[in-house]
């Protein structure tokens, strides 16, 4: 997935040690994509509770919310009714600049088939066009 280098932000291993002793996961160096790797349906209102009121840093906020998207990626039922989505999306919107990586990485705007893309796409390309401007400052110039 290609996103801008300008929106570049990865999960740090100190968040990743920090949010893995909070839930109780495994963390080890083979674990090349553990904010996906322990990603669960099941667990998605511990990570929303966590990321609302769990005193987080931005580096945890930001690798915590990646979990939080791949869970609902995974969760089998419709997000359109299901509130806590609505407010994944409002968080968000509102932290955009955390978030940017993540957003247009999940948008998957090289992907032109919907039906190739996550079920979460649509979502991020709405996030990505309402901040088109601060997301890609470089084609508003």
């Amino acid at each position: 997935m290609s996103v801008p280098e300008h929106l570049w932000r990865f999960p740090t291993a100190d968040a990743i040690a920090s949010l893995a002793n909070r839930l109780g996961v495994p963390h080890h160096p083979s674990m090349q994509d553990w904010e996906w790797e322990i990603a669960d349906p099941d667990r998605i209102d511990e990570y929303l509770s966590l990321y609302r009121d769990g005193g987080l840093t931005d580096d945890e906020r930001f690798t915590l919310m990646e979990t939080i998207l791949q869970s609902f990626e995974d969760l089998d039922a419709d997000l359109t009714s299901d509130p806590r989505w609505l407010a994944v999306l409002d968080w968000l919107d509102r932290d955009v600049e955390l978030h940017a990586h993540s957003i247009w990485y999940w948008a998957d705007l090289e992907n032109e088939l919907f039906s190739e893309c996550w079920r979460v796409s649509a979502y991020m390309r709405k996030i990505v066009n309402c901040h088109a401007s601060r997301l890609c400052p470089q084609e508003f110039e």
